[in-house]
C-alpha cells in the first residue's frame, strides 16, 4: 500500500484488518511533510515525535471508535489541549488552551490521532498564511482554510478541519483540488473554534474522497456511521444557479458549469435553470452588516491591545469599520438574511441540488490574497449545506471546482445527490 494516498476509510480499515499500523501510516506522513513542506507550507504546528508517540499508545490499545488511527489536521483556529492555537496571529503566538475543542474531543473520541495543526488565515480571515497552493507555489491556496486545502491536497494527511464564514471551505478546496464541505450550520459543534462570524461560521471539512466526508460526519455529530449511498442520477433534479454575479466568473469557469450541466442532463438527471428568488443584493447588505457587527466585536481585546501586530487591513478598515454597525443596523441585517433564507427555502423546494460555480477562476498567481467569495458568502448565509467537487483543469492547469448546494438539515440526502454528480461528471 502506498500509505499517502489512502484514505481515512481505508486507512481505519487496514489498520483494522492488521494490515498496517497507526504508526506506519504516521511515519509514512511526516515523510511527505518533510519533503514537501518547504514547498507547500501547510502546517503551522507539527511535532512529529509527540504523533509518533501518540501513534504507539494507539496501536497498542483497543480500537476506540470509527477512525481508529487516521491522522487528521486540525485548523489552527480549533482549540487543542496538547499544540498552540494561534489564530494566524502573532498576538496568540504562545496561546496553550487547556481543553480540546468538542470536534477534537470527539475525534480523539473514535480514536483519532490528530497530527498537528494546519495554517489559517489570520482569525480566518483575509490576510493570507504561508500556504502555497500545492500545484504551483506562485498561486494562491485561498483562504482561510488554505494549510488543510492544501495538506490534503498534496497526500500530507487525509482529512483536515476547515471552516467557512464566506467561502473558507469551498474556495480552497477550489483552488487546491480536493473536497472541502460546508455542512449545515449547526451541524458540526462550533465551540473552541475562534469566532469570526457566529451567526454563520459553520465547522466542515476537507477530503480527497466523498466516502470519508461520511465517515467523518458520524464521528463528529456522533451519530450512526451511514456510508454514503450514492443517488440514482436519474432521479435528481438539479438545478444550475448561476446567481446575478455570474458576470464575475471568467470563461473557463462559465464553460465548466455549463458543460457540468450538459453532461448532468446527458446522463439521465433533469436539469434546468435555477433563479435565487429576488432580494439577493438585500441578503448580501444583511451579511456584510452581520459580518462586520459581530467580526469587530469578537477580535476587540487585539484591536485595543495589539493593533501594531494585526494585519492594516484589520486594523484600519476590518475592526473600526465593523465598530460603526449599530446594533440597530445588525439586527437588520440579521432579519435581511432571515427573510431571504426563508425565500430561498421555499424556491428550493422540487429541486435535490444545486450547481454552481465554488470560485470565480483559477488560483491567481498571487500569495497575498485569499481569492474573493462572490459565489460563498450567499450560500454560507444560507446556512444550507454546500461543497466543492474537484472536477475541472483550467487554461493555466490549475484546478476548477463545481459547487454543489442542497437544502438545510438534509446533509445525508445532500451527499448522497452531491456523489452522484460526482461520479457522473469525475
Amino acid at each position: 500500500m502506498d500509505l499517502i494516498k489512502l484514505s481515512a476509510v481505508e486507512t481505519a480499515t487496514a489498520i483494522e484488518a492488521g494490515e498496517t499500523t497507526c504508526e506506519a501510516v504516521t511515519r509514512a506522513l511526516l515523510e511527505r511533510i518533510d519533503a514537501r513542506e518547504e514547498q507547500v507550507g501547510a502546517w503551522e504546528y507539527l511535532d512529529p515525535d509527540a504523533a509518533i508517540a501518540a501513534a504507539k499508545i494507539l496501536d497498542g490499545g483497543p480500537s476506540k471508535g470509527l477512525i481508529h488511527g487516521v491522522p487528521v489536521g486540525v485548523k489552527d483556529i480549533i482549540d487543542t489541549r496538547d499544540m498552540p492555537t494561534t489564530h494566524g496571529s502573532p498576538i496568540h503566538k504562545d496561546n496553550r488552551p487547556c481543553t480540546d475543542a468538542p470536534c477534537v474531543a470527539l475525534v480523539r473520541g473514535a480514536g483519532g490521532l490528530v497530527l498537528g495543526k494546519t495554517v489559517t488565515s489570520e482569525f480566518a480571515a483575509q490576510r493570507p498564511g504561508k500556504t502555497k497552493n500545492p500545484h504551483n507555489p506562485a498561486h494562491s491556496p485561498a483562504g482561510s482554510s488554505s494549510g488543510s486545502a492544501a495538506a490534503v491536497t498534496d497526500y500530507m494527511v487525509a482529512v483536515a478541519f476547515g471552516t467557512q464564514t464566506g467561502g473558507s471551505i469551498v474556495r480552497p478546496g477550489a483552488f487546491c483540488g480536493c473536497i472541502g464541505y460546508k455542512p449545515t450550520y449547526g451541524d458540526y459543534n462550533p465551540l473552541g473554534v475562534h469566532d469570526n462570524t457566529r451567526s454563520v461560521d459553520t465547522l466542515g471539512m476537507m477530503s480527497r474522497t466523498m466516502a470519508d466526508q461520511a465517515l467523518m460526519r458520524a464521528v463528529l455529530t456522533h451519530a450512526p456511521y451511514r456510508p454514503i449511498e450514492t443517488a440514482a442520477i436519474a432521479d435528481l433534479r438539479i438545478g444550475v444557479c448561476q446567481t446575478p454575479n455570474w458576470h464575475l466568473a471568467d470563461d473557463a469557469t462559465q464553460e465548466c458549469l455549463l458543460s457540468a450541466a450538459r453532461d448532468l442532463e446527458t446522463a439521465g438527471a433533469v436539469v434546468a435553470d435555477f433563479d435565487l428568488p429576488d432580494g439577493f443584493d438585500l441578503a448580501i447588505e444583511g451579511f456584510d452588516a452581520v459580518s462586520g457587527y459581530e467580526i469587530s466585536r469578537t477580535l476587540a481585546y487585539e484591536w485595543l491591545n495589539f493593533p501594531e501586530l494585526l494585519s492594516d487591513n484589520m486594523r484600519n478598515n476590518r475592526v473600526p469599520n465593523g465598530l460603526k454597525v449599530t446594533p440597530a443596523a445588525y439586527q437588520a441585517g440579521l432579519a435581511k438574511l432571515g427573510d431571504y433564507r426563508r425565500q430561498y427555502a421555499g424556491s428550493l423546494q422540487g429541486w435535490d441540488v444545486l450547481i454552481t460555480p465554488s470560485a470565480p477562476a483559477e488560483a491567481p498567481a498571487d500569495l497575498t490574497t485569499i481569492g474573493e467569495p462572490p459565489f460563498n458568502r450567499i450560500w454560507t448565509g444560507l446556512h444550507g449545506p454546500a461543497i466543492n467537487l474537484p472536477l475541472y483543469t483550467g487554461p493555466q492547469e490549475l484546478p476548477i471546482g463545481l459547487q454543489v448546494v442542497g437544502h438545510a438539515g438534509q446533509d445525508d440526502r445532500f451527499l448522497d445527490a452531491a456523489d452522484a454528480v460526482y461520479q457522473v461528471l469525475r
